[in-house]
């Protein structure tokens, strides 16, 4: 049985932006590439997140383990809504296709994606509502250990415990419908660096932009906790130095279509190749073919209110970590801190 692994990768972007869709990597085992979707509209003026990504599947390299795609550039993207407004999206870097930044999506419309490649080729989503977000009450977390089973430099099964930061969002569910959710976070760490005295002084404090810290898709439904408050896991943190860490969760409203479709995603993700594991199902998208209805588009066009809130953790409080004592990175010759991090800001972010 063909066995479909997608992956939905945070919010940096694949191409190092803040955002939290990112193109879809799939192992699809076969060799006829096929297009590949992730796309989302919201109720937020942000580019980085209302925007669209294109690209060709290509075969999965076994002996690399490496899955190739291929984006897709120079196509024709628009947002249409139900009153018949279309949005032309703007084309970026590698196949990333982007509202304007003053743009965005209006709860209670519904929205289709339009897409026209260079040979002449239509696709088309089915229609999506956009519904609000119900706001978090809160942003929460527990510190805490953590026992895995993993692989020593041996070959052979051993756990490990770790300590981390778990993050909460907390929702109070309206009553007398049925609500849908996702979440996913963000994060910017505090570090430091150890410098010499040099002259010009270089800067010893920064601030890293780690983009989307969650590793899997997090999904709900209100069945069980309709009209109540739930608390949801979102995200588990690093305790790996004492330093500030803040986290962002933006919480998703979804239309039943689209939670079925991220709770797959999240059941495949969750898998471990055990025999006790379900068989994995076909995670289909509401993508089609306008030119040619026999070939398969593969992803989701979504439409979603955000509610966000975010939260400053000092992990010093909870100082020492197992992972050892924190010593502040130290290079020679001296160097600015900024150069020890990625995405990395000498200048204090907003939040700390």
């Amino acid at each position: 049985m063909m066995r479909r692994l997608l992956s939905w990768l945070v919010a940096l972007t694949g191409i190092g932006m803040a955002s939290c869709i990112d193109p879809i990597v799939i192992q699809t085992g076969e060799t006829e590439p096929k297009l590949v979707v992730s796309g989302l509209i919201t109720d937020q003026s942000d580019e980085s997140l209302n925007k669209v990504s294109l690209s060709w599947s290509e075969p999965f390299d076994g002996e690399s383990k490496v899955v190739y795609n291929r984006p897709v550039l120079g196509a024709s993207v628009k947002i249409l809504d139900n009153r018949g407004t279309g949005f032309q999206l703007i084309e970026g870097e590698r196949g990333v296709y982007f509202l304007p930044q003053y743009m965005a999506g209006e709860a209670g419309q519904q929205y289709r994606l339009y897409i026209k490649l260079q040979d002449g080729r239509e696709y088309e989503s089915a229609p999506e509502l956009l519904q609000p977000s119900p706001q978090m009450e809160q942003v929460s977390y527990t510190f805490k250990e953590f026992t895995e089973v993993v692989k020593n430099g041996s070959g052979e099964l051993v756990e490990q415990t770790t300590d981390g930061f778990e993050v909460y969002a907390t929702v109070q569910d309206p009553a007398g419908k049925s609500n849908y959710y996702r979440w996913d976070a963000t994060g910017v760490f505090e570090y430091f660096s150890r410098a010499p005295d040099v002259i010009p002084i270089p800067a010893t404090q920064c601030w890293s932009f780690v983009g989307r810290v969650t590793g899997r898709a997090v999904t709900a439904n209100d069945r069980l906790f309709n009209g109540n408050i739930h608390k949801q896991t979102v995200v588990v943190l690093p305790a790996d130095m004492p330093t500030k860490y803040l986290v962002r969760v933006r919480q998703y409203a979804l239309t039943e279509q689209a939670h079925e479709f991220w709770r797959l995603f999240e059941q495949q993700q969750s898998s471990v190749g055990s025999i006790f594991d379900p068989p994995p199902a076909k995670i289909r998208g509401n993508l089609y073919s306008l030119s040619n209805p026999g070939e398969e588009v593969i992803g989701y066009f979504g439409a979603s209110g955000i509610s966000e809130k975010g939260l400053l953790i000092n992990r010093a409080v909870h100082a020492p970590f197992r992972s050892g004592p924190y010593e502040p990175p130290f290079v020679a010759p001296p160097r600015d801190c900024r150069s020890l991090f990625p995405n990395s800001t000498a200048m204090k972010p907003a939040g700390f």
